[in-house]
């Protein structure tokens, strides 16, 4: 296996941590900013990460990934729960958490990429083409009312883990990696960010980090 990804991007994260714990092998290839051409010619022309090549088969679209790695156990999507807390990550929690993470991500993606500031200046085109001009700066301005509503979007997660030990019980699932990867992303950004969060997220953070492989059963 080979996952073709930027290491700092949420769903790359969210991926990455559904291989460990299912224990499973996989090369990771960090795709450079202003180079593509490898993405390109395992994929045939997209050049949107992450990206899983298993064999013969390339998969695209972290939904679809995680998808995909169900045929290798141990499952985990135990209950549908997983996988419908997935899809609010992936929408709801992205779009906030991106804006807090964005900023930090601008200041060091040129040395992420070998110290090029044209990297850089790519980030910056591709997000102010989308998000307008300034974008950036006003991300950085709007830090604070940021992260309250991501702490209010995160608050639903945080009462399960006063009682659990992960979001759906004593195990990780599918959406312990969906969530962990909005929270990797900002933490790369802004080192320490998790620190700041409340008790039961920043725990369940260093857990579901560090948390091993599960066991296959029978």
């Amino acid at each position: 296996m080979k996952l073709y990804q930027f290491y700092y991007s949420p769903f790359a994260a969210k991926v990455r941590k559904c291989l460990e714990l299912k224990g499973l092998a996989c090369e990771m290839v960090e795709v450079p900013m202003l180079d593509r051409r490898a993405l390109v010619a395992v994929t045939g022309g997209s050049i949107i990460v992450p990206v899983l090549e298993d064999g013969d088969q390339v998969i695209n679209d972290s939904p679809r990934i995680t998808a995909y790695l169900e045929r290798y156990a141990p499952t985990l999507r135990p209950v549908p729960t997983a996988v419908i807390i997935e899809s609010w990550s992936d929408n709801i929690v992205e779009e906030i958490a991106f804006r807090i993470a964005a900023p930090g991500i601008d200041e060091r993606i040129a040395a992420h990429n070998g110290g090029r500031a044209d990297a850089r200046a790519m980030f910056r085109l591709i997000k102010e083409r989308k998000y307008g001009v300034g974008c950036l700066e006003a991300w950085r301005d709007q830090r604070d009312e940021s992260i309250a509503r991501l702490k209010t979007l995160l608050a639903p997660v945080e009462e399960a883990l006063r009682t659990n030990a992960f979001i759906l019980g004593d195990s990780p699932t599918l959406a312990d990696a969906a969530v962990y990867g909005q929270l990797f992303m900002i933490e790369w950004a802004i080192h320490g960010f998790v620190s700041g969060l409340p008790a039961p997220l920043a725990e369940w953070y260093h857990r579901i980090d560090a948390a091993p492989a599960l066991p296959r059963r029978p």
